[in-house]
């Protein structure tokens, strides 16, 4: 096994709909091979008078498209000044995807297709940080074909006037394009467009959750997994984005109160100016609030999330989070009482009786703990960060999935190397399996780092690998077999009496539980609700 270096051989000719494509054969293991297919236009490049529009189909090509690197990622600032040089050149030409597909022959119908969005708070992220080699060695080699996408973020992918005029959303509008060149043209890659699973982390599980929503894409895949994000989560959709579309006009210069004539002009502001850090967002207090995010629009999202919902095509669907995902969202912010009765009067900025509904939850999370020590402190703050962001938006996903027909798997990731946090490890107040961390265990590369290569991590690597990828084969983690399972002990769905019931992935393999975080998430959730 190597780097994409170690393979220079290029890969075989495919012919899509739009042209020929060629890119790199990376050979595996077993002597099985692996055609990496990279930079691959799905949609016209939305630039000049597309800019703010929904995707257009790409022109065709003549003679043989160089597909042997990754395509530009989104607008959006360096997160890192190394990023200048080691990720692909950001630009509003970015609509491209990337197919990894084994060289064998496939079963009939064609191998199970895996869709990848990336997260990044849909203001940044590209497919270059989860790899080509990870995914060729560990999921193309299970009998998977993998595709992985790159669309609009931040402002060029979710301004809107509120209007026709510039309804927005065009980065889920980008996610339904790709998967519409998935049901064309996959098949010739030796996949099976009738066996589409959509899989996501953070905002990409959030994307996942609103495209099995949407009238306009739910019925263009199959299964859906949601990690670490669904729609649910107070993060994931926009409630005055109209206003924060027009103080980023104005931000820029452009202050038109007619629709059409400000986007007119807007389509002249160079494209990086529309750019976003997560990290720095304008009138934004840390990961609270997303500077840019979906929203009901009335043509993607036609009508509430609950009404879409009732009405989605059902399919078997998975979600689930790590031990601790708030430690992630910790960064930054101050690791102390103050800080922890900051965040906890922001959850409650819409709860009745607040104070008293206050002193509840500090008396639910902190318990018997002394918060003189620190490590006590930061668990404390932690599990707040990770029940609000993640953990109470889950369960409230399972609740309501639960109530249709469709199978619905939920985990918990507890598996922790310190190692997979990289430099991460100095920044992060308190260590703990976080959210992204669960990725390197699909990607064998993450946020952090790369892979790990020891005996112990790829135990938790197959056994995590082998509940998605039977997932996509047959909308089961633990197989195809109506009894038994691959798994370390059989995964039960929830169901509408027990929406908490969850998978743990642990060092040693893991096991059924059937207490989402011991009850805690339920009950907070049971608290605020019942405040209003």
């Amino acid at each position: 096994m190597g780097g994409a270096t170690s393979y220079p051989v290029s890969s075989r000719v495919v012919e899509t709909a739009y042209g020929r494509v060629q890119g790199r054969q990376l050979v595996t293991k077993e002597e099985k091979c692996v055609d990496a297919f990279q930079g691959i236009p799905y949609a016209k490049p939305p630039v000049g008078q597309l800019r703010f529009q929904k995707p257009q189909p790409p022109d065709s090509w003549e003679g043989v498209l160089d597909a042997s690197k990754f395509g530009n990622r989104a607008i959006q600032p360096s997160l890192i000044f190394i990023d200048r040089f080691t990720k692909p050149t950001p630009s509003e030409d970015c609509l491209y995807l990337n197919v990894f597909a084994p060289c064998w022959e496939p079963p009939a119908g064609g191998f199970p297709v895996m869709f990848f969005i990336h997260g990044g708070g849909f203001v940044m992220g590209e497919a270059e940080t989860y790899g080509d080699v990870g995914i060729c060695e560990n999921l193309c080699t299970r009998d998977i074909v993998v595709v992985s996408i790159h669309y609009r973020l931040a402002y060029m992918g979710f301004f809107t006037t509120g209007d026709s005029t510039c309804p927005g959303n065009f980065g889920l509008w980008d996610q339904t394009e790709a998967l519409k060149w998935v049901q064309k043209n996959i098949g010739a890659f030796g996949g099976n467009k009738d066996n589409v699973t959509v899989f996501g982390q953070s905002a990409g599980g959030a994307s996942v959750d609103f495209l099995h929503l949407s009238p306009h894409s739910t019925n263009l895949f199959h299964k859906g997994i949601c990690m670490a994000g669904t729609s649910e989560a107070p993060w994931a959709i926009a409630s005055n984005l109209v206003d924060q579309c027009r103080k980023k006009a104005k931000l820029l210069g452009v202050e038109e109160t007619d629709s059409n004539k400000l986007i007119e002009r807007l389509r002249d502001v160079p494209a990086d100016k529309f750019g976003v850090n997560l990290f720095t967002q304008t009138d934004k207090e840390d990961f609270i609030d997303l500077e840019t995010t979906p929203f009901i629009d009335g043509d993607f999202l036609p009508e509430s999330l609950d009404e879409l919902r009732r009405k989605a095509t059902p399919k078997p669907l998975m979600t689930g989070v790590t031990k601790e995902e708030g430690v992630f969202f910790m960064f930054g912010k101050k690791n102390n009482d103050e800080g922890f009765r900051k965040f906890v009067s922001h959850v409650l900025r819409d709860a009745d009786n607040k104070e008293r509904l206050e002193d509840q939850l500090r008396k639910k999370y902190i318990n018997d703990r002394n918060l003189k020590d620190k490590q006590n402190l930061l668990r404390v703050q932690a599990e707040v960060h990770s029940d609000y962001f993640m953990n109470i938006p889950t369960l409230k996903w399972c609740k309501k999935n639960a109530e249709n027909a469709q199978p619905v798997y939920l985990y918990t990731f507890e598996h922790f190397n310190v190692k997979t946090l990289g430099l991460g490890r100095f920044v992060f107040p308190m260590l703990d399996a976080t959210h992204c961390l669960e990725l390197t265990y699909l990607f064998r590369k993450s946020l952090f780092a790369p892979f790990v290569s020891t005996e112990a991590e790829h135990a938790v690597e197959n056994n995590f690998s082998t509940a998605f990828t039977n997932f996509a084969k047959f909308g089961n983690p633990n197989g195809g077999e109506s009894s038994g399972t691959d798994l370390p002990a059989l995964w039960t769905p929830i169901d509408s009496q027990n929406a908490n019931r969850n998978f743990v992935f642990q060092t040693e393999g893991g096991h059924m539980n059937e207490g989402f975080f011991e009850g805690r998430p339920a009950d907070v959730k049971a608290m605020i609700e019942g405040s209003h």
